[in-house]
C-alpha cells in the first residue's frame, strides 16, 4: 500500500520511501512512526501511544520522540510542519493535505461509491492442509468475481483484499474502512472426510455488527455451488430484491472438476508473481487443467495470455499472437459470459493493433462484469492509447479505489496514461512505484522528465537505460508505447532525443 505525502511516496508494502523518484535513506524507526502516523491519519496521537507503536516493551526518553518527529519531517519535507502537527499536552496528528494521495493507491479512496463496497477476505484454513489454501483461495477469487455481476454492489479486488488479510485484528476495521469498504466477509474452514464445512461471516466495517453469518458443509466437488452460494447470500444481505437469476444466467463455471480447477488457480497466481520463470510454470499448470477439462474457457484464454507474456507482449512474434488469439477467441466460444475471457482477448488485439475489435472486447467484459478492477484499469489504458487519457485516467481511478493494494502493473499503466495526457509530473512519480527498473521503464522515465523540464533528470535516465540495453532507440520505445495519435509520438519521441536518446 503507497501513499503520497506531499512530494514523498510512502510505499508500506516494500518499506521505502522515495521524494521526485529517488529513495531516501530512513532510519527504521523513523519509518516505523511515519507508517504509524499515515495509519491514523486525522486523529491524535497521544505520546503513549507512539512509543508502543515504534518503541514496544523498551524504555526511551521524549527527546527519541521529538527527535523521531523531526527526522520524519525532514524525511518528507514537511519542515512548516503542516502534515505532521503537534497538538500541545496531548500529542502529534498527521493530517494529510486533501490531495495526499499516491498515483496508484490509495490510503483514503478518491471517492466512495454509491453501492455498498464489501470485501472478500481469505478464508483461514488449517495451515497443515496444503490442498485447501489454493483451494479457498480461489474461492475468495470466484465469490469476488460472482458478486461483481449484481450491479447493486461492488467489490474490494481480490488483490486489496489478500493485502487487507494481513493486518491484524484491531486494524483490520479500520484499514476496511478507509479502503471504502462497508463490509468485510470473512471466513473459517475446517476439512472432514471428503470435504469441508466452511463458516462465513458478514460484519459491517464501522459498527462491527454481524449483518449475516451461516456454515456451509459441502464435499470438494461442490466448491462450485458454494462460490454461487456464498455470493448470493451475501448480495441478498446487503441488498433488497436481488434477482438470483441473474446469477444464474452469468455466473460463469470455473471447470467442470476440481483437480482443473486448481492447476487454474495456480497458473493465475504464477501469472500475477512475476518471478523467474513463473510464466513458463503457469503455462504447465494451465496445459495440465486443459488435459483434465478441455473445454474451460478460462483455461484456453489464461493459456493464451501466457503465451503472449512468454513471447514478449507487443514484441511477440506474429505467430504467437495469431495462436493467442485463436484460443481466447475459443475460451469465449466456450464461456461467452466470462468477462475475464474477454479482457484477455481484448488485451491480445491491443499487441496485434486491432483497436476496433479490443474496443468491442473491452466494452463487453465491462457489461458482464461493471466492478472488476482489472478490466476498469486496463480499458482505461487502452481509452489512453486511443487519444483519450482524461477518459481512461477516470477508468484507472475507479479500478484504484476498487482496488487500492493493486498489482504494480497498475503503476505502469497508470504512470503511460498521464504521459499521454500531458502531466508529465505525476507520470514519473507512478513510473518512480515500479520495483523493476527495465529499460522501457527508463525510457519512459526520460520522456516524463524532459517534457517536464528537468533535463538533468532526463539524460540520467536516458544513460541508465542506454547502459541497460544499447542497442535501443528511441524509435523503438515509441513503438511500444503503441500510440494511437502521431502528434503524441512526436512529441514523445523528441523528449526522448532531447534527453540524450538518440537512433
Amino acid at each position: 500500500m503507497a501513499q503520497q505525502i506531499g512530494s514523498a511516496i510512502l510505499d508500506l508494502e516494500r518499506g521505502t520511501l522515495r521524494r521526485d523518484g529517488e529513495i531516501v535513506p530512513i532510519r527504521p524507526k523513523t519509518f516505523d512512526l511515519l507508517a504509524f502516523l499515515v495509519r491514523n491519519p486525522g486523529r491524535v496521537l497521544s505520546k503513549d501511544e507512539l512509543f508502543e507503536a515504534v518503541w514496544p516493551r523498551s524504555t526511551v526518553t521524549e527527546d527519541s520522540l521529538t527527535q523521531c518527529v523531526r527526522d520524519v519531517r525532514k524525511c518528507i519535507g514537511d519542515e512548516a510542519q503542516s502534515l505532521v502537527r503537534n497538538v500541545p499536552r496531548r500529542g502529534y496528528i498527521f493530517q494529510p493535505a486533501d490531495d495526499s494521495r499516491s498515483p496508484g493507491s490509495a490510503t483514503v479512496p478518491a471517492k466512495r461509491t454509491p453501492e455498498p463496497m464489501v470485501a472478500i477476505l481469505p478464508f483461514r484454513v488449517n495451515a497443515a492442509d496444503t490442498a485447501a489454501k489454493p483451494l479457498f483461495d480461489g474461492a475468495v477469487e470466484e465469490i469476488i468475481n460472482a458478486l461483481s455481476y449484481f450491479k447493486t454492489i461492488a467489490v474490494l479486488a481480490r488483490h486489496s483484499a489478500f493485502a487487507l488479510a494481513q493486518y491484524s485484528d484491531q486494524d483490520i476495521s479500520a484499514t476496511a474502512e478507509r479502503l471504502g469498504a462497508d463490509f468485510v466477509a470473512e471466513g473459517t474452514v475446517e476439512s472432514f472426510d471428503g470435504g469441508y464445512n466452511a463458516r462465513v461471516v458478514l460484519s459491517e466495517t464501522v459498527s462491527g455488527r454481524r449483518v449475516w453469518a451461516q456454515v456451509f458443509s459441502f464435499k470438494m466437488s461442490e466448491i462450485f455451488a458454494f462460490h454461487r452460494t456464498v455470493a448470493q447470500r451475501i448480495a441478498m444481505a446487503l441488498v433488497a430484491n436481488i434477482e438470483s437469476a441473474a446469477m444464474r444466467r452469468v455466473s460463469p463455471v470455473a471447470a467442470a472438476n476440481v483437480e482443473a480447477y486448481v492447476h487454474i488457480l495456480r497458473g493465475i497466481a504464477l501469472l500475477r508473481s512475476y518471478g523467474e520463470g513463473v510464466n513458463q510454470q503457469a503455462r504447465g499448470h494451465l496445459l495440465r487443467a486443459l488435459e483434465l477439462d478441455p473445454v474451460s474457457g478460462l483455461a484456453h484464454a489464461y493459456l493464451a495470455l501466457a503465451d503472449t507474456i512468454i513471447g514478449g507482449y507487443i514484441s511477440a512474434p506474429r505467430s504467437v499472437l495469431d495462436q493467442a488469439h485463436n484460443r481466447a477467441l475459443h475460451g469465449i466460444g466456450l464461456s461467452p459470459d466470462e468477462a475475464r475471457c474477454h479482457r484477455i482477448l481484448a488485451l491480445i488485439l491491443v499487441y496485434r493493433n486491432d483497436f476496433e475489435a479490443a474496443a468491442q472486447h473491452f466494452g463487453r467484459a465491462l457489461e458482464l462484469n461493471p466492478y472488476d478492477a482489472d478490466t476498469l484499469a486496463q480499458t482505461g489504458f487502452f481509452q489512453a492509447l486511443c487519444g483519450n487519457a482524461e477518459a481512461g485516467l477516470a477508468l484507472l481511478d475507479q479500478a484504484i479505489q476498487l482496488n487500492p493494494m493493486h498489482p504494480h502493473w497498475y503503476y505502469f499503466d497508470r504512470g503511460e496514461a498521464l504521459l499521454i495526457a500531458g502531466r508529465y509530473r505525476e507520470a514519473a512519480l507512478s513510473f518512480s512505484c515500479l520495483p523493476l527498473k527495465s529499460v522501457w521503464y527508463w525510457g519512459r522515465l526520460a520522456a516524463c522528465y524532459a517534457l517536464d523540464g528537468d533535463i538533468e533528470k532526463a539524460r540520467s535516465c536516458a544513460q541508465a537505460g542506454r547502459e541497460a540495453e544499447p542497442g535501443l532507440t528511441a524509435e523503438a520505445i515509441v513503438a511500444d508505447l503503441r500510440l494511437a495519435r502521431s502528434d503524441v509520438q512526436e512529441r514523445i519521441r523528441s523528449a526522448l532525443e532531447l534527453a540524450g536518446w538518440g537512433g
